[in-house]
C-alpha cells in the first residue's frame, strides 16, 4: 500500500484546487427552472434521499470570470509559494542523509509536481475548464464530490504523472470500464478517478471491498435522482437561491439513518462503527426524532452573484414554535444592521428579560417531559444547573440593556510594519438600553467630570471635557436619549452623534451584525504577518513572511467589503452576508 505522506497529500491539495476553482463559478440570473430539476446534469448521479447536498449547476458569467481569475491566480500562486517555503523549512530540519534519502527527494518532487497545479493554467492544463459544474453530496452517509471534467485524458494524466514523481502506482479500483486510484490511509481509503468525464472523489472506511466503493461512487444512476425529486429546485424558488452552491445538509435525514433500517453501505459502515440501530428502544428513537425535529435542516445558497457582489444566505431552519420564541429575543438598537461604509463595526441585540424567559419555557418542557432515553441522561440531569443559574440574583439594570453598536470610522498613523501605534481614531459607541439615564445618573454618583456634563435624554451632542479625553487630545461628544448612550470620538464626533442616536432599528433586529473594509482589514493582516516577532526562536522566516504577506495582499485585491447580519426568522436562524468585489 502506498502510505507515504507526500501520496496522501495528494487527495488534500487536489481537493483544495477544486474547491478553488468551483468558487469560480456562478452567474446572476434567476432562477432557470429546468436547470436544478433536469435530468441530464450532474445531478442526475445525486440519490433523491441524500441527506446532504452542495451543487453548483450553472457555469459563472464570463465578465465576473474575466474580473476573477486573474485575482484567484495570484492566490494560488501565493500559496504556491507559502507550500514551497515550508518544503524549505522542513528540508532545513532534516539531517543530509535524509534530506539526500530517495524518500524525500520523492516526497518533493510530488508536493512539487502538485505546485504546478496552483495557477489557473495548471488547473486548465489538469482537464478541468472553467465552466466545469461540480457537487458535492452524501451517498447515503458517505460523502462524494464530483467535477465534470473538460478533458479526462488530462486529469488521468496528471495522476499519472503525480505517481511517476513519486515512484510508485497507487493500488487501482476496477468499476465496469473504469479504473479509480486510491491510498489506503490506515482507517480509510481515499478514492480518486475518472467516471464518465468527471473527476470523482470520496473517502470510505478500509474494510470496505470494491463492490462496496462502487456503490458509494455511483457505478449505477440512482433509480431517483436529486433533480428528478425537485428537491434544490424547490429550496431555490422558496428562498431565491440562484443556481450557484445550492444545498441544505438534513439533520434530521441523517438521524433516522442511525436509527431506522440501515440499508447498504450504511448498513456496513454503522456495522464497522458497532453501532446497531435494532438495540435502541423506541423511546430512545422517539427521542432523537425530536431533538433533531428542533433545527431539523440547514439550507444554503446564493441570492445574487454578479461582478460587483456576492449575496448570500445559510438558514437553519427551526421548528415553528420554537422560532417564533427565538423573534422574541432581540430588540430595536439605533443603526444596528447592513453595511456602515466603515472601516468596521459591530454590533448585537438582546431582549434579557425574554432570554430568560425563553430558557425558562425550555427547561419547564424538560421538567414536564423528561427524556427516559439513556443517552440523555446528562442533558436531563443539567436541567437542575440551568434552574440554579437562572435563580442567581441579577441587577435589575442588566434587564434594561438591549444592545450595542461600536463603528470605527477611520484609523490613522498606524502603521504595523513599524509597530508605530495609531495617531487618531474616529469612531463612535452606542449602547442601548431602557432607561438610559439611570445608568448617566449612576455613573455620575462616582464621577464628579461626568455629573459635570448634565447629559439631558434631549439628542443632543455635548462635549466631554474631561480630564482622560484632554490628556489624549482627542475630540470627543456624548449624546442621551431615553433608550441610549452614545458617544463619539474624532474630528466629526459632533455631527456623527446626532446620525448614530437618529439611525431607524432594522426590523427584525439583527441577533449579531458586523461589517468591514475588508480589502484594509486583510491589508493589516498582511502588515502583522510581515511585521511578526523577529527574535523568536519560533518566528517564521522572513521568506515565510513574505508569502503570507502576499497571500493577505492577495485576498485584499479580491474584496473590497464584507458584512453579515444574524437574525431570529420564521424560517429560523438566518446568517445573511454580502461580499463586494475590487474593480
Amino acid at each position: 500500500m502506498f502510505k507515504s505522506t507526500s501520496t496522501k497529500l495528494i487527495l488534500v491539495i487536489i481537493a483544495s484546487v477544486f474547491m478553488l476553482t468551483a468558487c469560480d463559478r456562478s452567474k446572476d440570473k434567476a432562477v432557470d427552472t429546468s436547470v436544478l430539476s433536469a435530468g441530464d446534469t450532474i445531478l442526475r448521479y445525486v440519490p433523491a434521499d441524500t441527506p446532504y447536498v452542495v451543487a453548483n449547476v450553472e457555469p459563472l458569467a464570463d465578465d465576473l470570470m474575466d474580473k476573477l481569475e486573474p485575482k484567484v491566480d495570484r492566490l494560488l500562486q501565493s500559496y504556491q509559494t507559502l507550500l514551497r517555503e515550508v518544503l524549505a523549512v522542513k528540508g532545513q530540519e532534516l539531517s543530509d542523509d535524509e534530506r539526500n534519502s530517495e524518500k524525500y527527494q520523492r516526497a518533493s518532487a510530488v508536493i512539487n509536481e502538485l505546485m504546478t497545479m496552483l495557477s489557473i493554467d495548471g488547473i486548465r492544463e489538469a482537464g478541468i475548464a472553467r465552466n466545469a459544474t461540480s457537487v458535492f453530496y452524501g451517498n447515503g452517509l458517505l460523502p462524494v464530490a464530483r467535477v465534470e471534467l473538460s478533458d479526462a485524458a488530462a486529469f488521468e494524466s496528471t495522476l499519472s504523472r503525480l505517481e511517476e514523481k513519486a515512484g510508485q502506482k497507487l493500488d487501482v479500483i476496477t468499476i465496469g470500464d473504469n479504473s479509480l486510484r486510491f491510498i489506503d490511509a490506515d482507517k480509510v481509503k481515499i478514492v480518486i478517478g475518472v467516471m464518465d468525464k468527471q473527476a470523482v472523489f470520496t473517502i470510505v472506511p478500509a474494510p470496505f471491498d470494491d463492490a462496496q466503493i462502487a456503490q458509494v461512487v455511483g457505478s449505477e444512476l440512482p433509480q431517483s435522482s436529486i433533480a428528478d425529486s425537485g428537491k434544490l429546485q424547490k429550496l431555490a424558488n422558496e428562498y431565491g437561491f440562484t443556481n450557484h452552491y445550492v444545498g441544505f445538509f438534513d439533520a434530521a435525514a441523517i438521524a433516522e439513518r442511525f436509527i431506522g433500517t440501515a440499508q447498504g453501505t450504511d448498513a456496513a459502515l454503522l456495522a464497522l462503527m458497532e453501532h446497531d440501530p435494532a438495540k435502541l428502544s423506541d423511546v430512545c428513537r422517539a427521542e432523537i426524532r425530536s431533538i433533531a425535529g428542533i433545527a431539523p435542516r440547514m439550507v444554503i445558497g446564493y441570492t445574487e452573484m454578479s461582478v460587483d457582489r456576492f449575496d448570500s444566505n445559510v438558514v437553519v431552519e427551526i421548528r415553528q414554535d420554537i422560532a417564533a420564541d427565538l423573534k422574541s429575543l432581540t430588540s430595536a438598537v439605533p443603526g444596528l444592521g447592513g453595511d456602515k461604509g466603515a472601516l468596521m463595526s459591530f454590533g448585537m441585540s438582546i431582549d434579557v428579560k425574554a432570554t430568560r424567559e425563553f430558557v425558562e419555557a425550555r427547561l419547564d418542557a424538560m421538567e414536564a417531559e423528561p427524556f427516559e432515553c439513556e443517552h440523555f441522561a446528562n442533558l436531563q440531569a443539567g436541567v437542575a444547573g440551568g434552574r440554579g443559574a437562572l435563580n442567581q440574583p441579577v441587577p435589575p439594570m442588566i434587564y434594561d440593556f438591549k444592545g450595542f453598536l461600536a463603528v470605527i470610522d477611520e484609523i490613522e498613523g498606524l502603521n504595523v510594519a513599524t509597530q508605530t501605534p495609531p495617531t487618531s481614531i474616529d469612531g463612535s459607541f452606542l449602547l442601548a438600553m431602557d432607561n438610559a439615564q439611570a445608568l448617566v445618573a449612576l455613573g455620575a454618583m462616582f464621577s464628579p467630570d461626568l455629573a459635570a456634563l448634565n447629559l439631558q435624554a434631549d439628542g443632543k451632542p455635548v462635549a466631554l471635557d474631561i480630564p482622560q479625553m484632554q490628556a489624549m487630545g482627542v475630540s470627543a461628544f456624548a449624546a442621551l436619549s431615553d433608550n441610549a448612550l452614545a458617544i463619539s470620538v474624532g474630528d466629526d464626533a459632533e455631527a456623527e452623534l446626532g446620525t448614530l442616536l437618529a439611525a431607524d432599528a432594522s426590523d427584525p433586529s439583527p441577533f449579531l451584525s458586523f461589517s468591514m473594509d475588508a480589502a484594509r482589514y486583510y491589508g493589516f493582516l498582511g502588515d502583522a504577518m510581515a511585521a511578526g516577532a523577529k527574535d523568536d526562536d519560533h518566528a517564521p522566516s522572513p521568506e515565510m513572511q513574505a508569502a503570507m504577506q502576499e497571500i493577505m495582499q492577495a485576498i485584499a485585491d479580491v474584496y473590497d467589503r464584507m458584512s453579515a447580519d444574524i437574525r431570529f426568522t420564521d424560517r429560523g436562524v438566518e446568517i445573511e452576508s454580502i461580499v463586494t468585489l475590487q474593480d
